[in-house]
């Protein structure tokens, strides 16, 4: 490396566009940075190369393509030869033949972003991309983070021992939530520690609120209920028998005939242009929507807006109402009143720290639920509510900042490699 530039945080895990959770953890990272390693410089190894030097709203953070394809072949491969090299004291520079290497190969440390990994029930494709996305730093001999996620549970015996394989070999990891501590304790992990979410330290500039309110302008400053529908829960839903979207058009229809209220309709993943995944909701808010019966006071958002104007979307809300996950961490940010359509225990464990989990509802009771009563409740009681969070948000902002503590803790104990 020379010696002239910079030092280096390479972020894996994140893009700053599809998934708008992920892009609020990156960009956390990035506000943070000082913190970490004065006078760094930031490489985003990203999946969506293209659209995220689009959307990358920093100046002097490089993006860098490591889509799965490449992460399978060269990347691995290499990252194998760099490994083999090291076992003889070399740290293989010769074999770093792709940009991402070189990058990995000269950080000082890997933030690893992924929100959810090494997680039963996920298939082996994702499980093998966990494996190689936290693998490959590790091959090249970089240290790695594992900044605020959920791990496991682990009882499938591919997941374990995939698991048992990779995380005793990173650096750190910062647990999310309860679950996730007690699935790390019973692998016998002991560089774990407890911290909440990175994206409640994702700074909302005045860039953001301008953005946020050119999406409601036509609303003429009229209150509104946010509705960040998910196509990962449509998945579930599907599953079980359960259509969403004709569920969630009837919800919408009923908020609207029980408020004086409008609806704006978000996705928290956006791909424009692309079919429905775990990463577009946008095909999803727009089947919602044309389902409605009352659509003459809906705002629907089909394109990709940053996370940042996003949380100041959900800001002006009256309520929100979502089974995004990182949709209710905008909320809680912004001390806004949300409901929750579950599918899992991290909700309820985030939740829990404001006192609040009881407004979560599984997503199972979605075809016999009447939502109004809950919304109504969370109209009458908004400013209790917001004065609840508020208490309790320095506190979960103080953990959120455990994440940004290990990875200036990785950085000041590393030591360097001598040979290339």
């Amino acid at each position: 490396m020379r010696s002239d530039l910079p030092p280096k945080i390479v972020t894996i895990g994140a893009a700053f566009s599809a998934n708008k959770g992920a892009a609020s953890m990156l960009q956390a990272v990035i506000d943070n940075v000082e913190i970490v390693l004065r006078g760094a410089r930031i490489v985003v190894l990203t999946t969506y190369p293209k659209q995220d030097r689009i959307e990358n709203p920093n100046p002097g953070v490089e993006v860098v393509s490591l889509t799965p394809r490449e992460l399978v072949f060269p990347t691995f491969p290499l990252a194998i030869l760099m490994f083999s090299s090291r076992l003889f004291g070399y740290r293989g520079r010769v074999f770093a033949r792709t940009r991402a290497l070189r990058e990995l190969l000269d950080a000082r440390v890997v933030a690893d972003l992924a929100g959810i990994s090494f997680s039963d029930g996920r298939g082996i494709p994702t499980l093998i991309y966990n494996v190689l996305m936290t693998g490959v730093p590790l091959l090249v001999g970089s240290p790695v983070v594992k900044c605020a996620q959920a791990l496991g549970p682990f009882e499938s015996l591919l997941n374990r021992l995939a698991a048992r394989l990779v995380l005793p070999r990173v650096s750190e990891i910062v647990a999310r939530g309860e679950g996730t501590l007690m699935n790390l304790s019973r692998l016998g992990l002991k560089k774990v520690t407890p911290g909440a979410d990175l994206a409640f330290l994702m700074d909302v500039g005045e860039a953001a609120g301008v953005e946020a309110l050119r999406v409601v302008e036509d609303l003429g400053g009229r209150p509104f209920i946010c509705i960040s529908p998910s196509s990962v829960l449509r998945g579930y839903c599907r599953r079980d028998g359960i259509d969403y979207v004709e569920h969630m058009a009837r919800i919408c229809d009923e908020l609207v005939s029980s408020f004086d209220l409008d609806l704006v309709i978000i996705p928290h993943s956006a791909r424009p242009g692309r079919p429905e995944s775990r990463m577009n909701d946008i095909p999803v808010c727009l089947e919602i929507a044309s389902a409605m019966k009352n659509g003459s006071r809906v705002t629907l958002v089909d394109r990709s807006i940053s996370p940042a104007a996003l949380r100041s979307l959900i800001g002006h809300s009256v309520v929100l109402v979502t089974s995004r996950f990182h949709a209710m961490i905008s909320a809680l940010a912004t001390s806004t009143p949300a409901v929750i359509l579950g599918w899992g225990h991290k909700y309820e464990e985030v939740l829990d720290s404001f006192g609040l989990k009881d407004w979560v509802i599984p997503y199972r009771a979605l075809p016999d639920l009447d939502l109004t009563e809950r919304v109504d409740r969370a109209i009458r009681y908004r400013d209790e509510i917001a004065r609840q969070i508020a208490a309790h948000l320095p506190e979960v902002e103080s953990q959120s900042a455990v994440s940004i503590t290990a990875l200036a803790h990785v950085v000041a104990q590393q030591a360097r490699p001598v040979r290339e």
